[in-house]
């Protein structure tokens, strides 16, 4: 259960989850209110606001990555349980197990592709079109998302082990 535990791993998961679905909320916010004001300008004045179309790419990159490792961490996602449901405590426990092995190793992967990225973007001096900013620090956006999504899965491994014991 998340939040019951004294593991210092668990609550730094928990609190770098809740800043960082903290932060993608004001993404969101922010992406809501530039929508509706170019909205408004484009086709009342008909004045758009200049690069809301790729602030608003960036924005989505971060929200959904933002609030990957909150949502794990709240049991958030979909699942498909129409056979899981019906197997014993185990099995179960053995797969949960795997998955999170599974992603782990592919959060990392995104990780570390991400990080290469924005390197690389920084090393061209790279810039998003329209807009003039250079385009490496919303690179991380990705990475940075993907870290904490690591370490919240790593934090939930010891519950897990801790049911297949029982």
């Amino acid at each position: 259960m998340p939040g019951k535990s004294g593991n210092a791993l668990q609550k730094v998961a928990e609190n770098l989850s809740k800043i960082f679905m903290f932060i993608g909320m004001g993404m969101m916010l922010i992406m809501m209110f530039l929508g509706g004001l170019d909205v408004i300008g484009r086709y009342f004045f008909n004045r758009p606001i200049v690069g809301a179309f790729e602030i608003t790419e960036i924005l989505i990159a971060g929200i959904v990555f933002f609030s990957l490792a909150y949502t794990q961490r709240v049991k958030g996602h979909a699942t498909v349980g129409l056979v899981y449901s019906r197997l014993p405590p185990r099995p179960k426990t053995l797969i949960g197990l795997v998955n999170n092995m599974v992603l782990i190793c592919l959060f990392a992967l995104i990780s570390w592709r991400g990080i290469r990225t924005a390197i690389t973007q920084w090393e061209r001096h790279r810039e998003i079109v329209n807009i003039g900013l250079p385009s490496f620090p919303f690179q991380l956006f990705v990475p940075a998302g993907s870290l904490v999504m690591c370490l919240v899965l790593i934090a939930e491994m010891p519950q897990l082990l801790n049911k297949r014991r029982e």
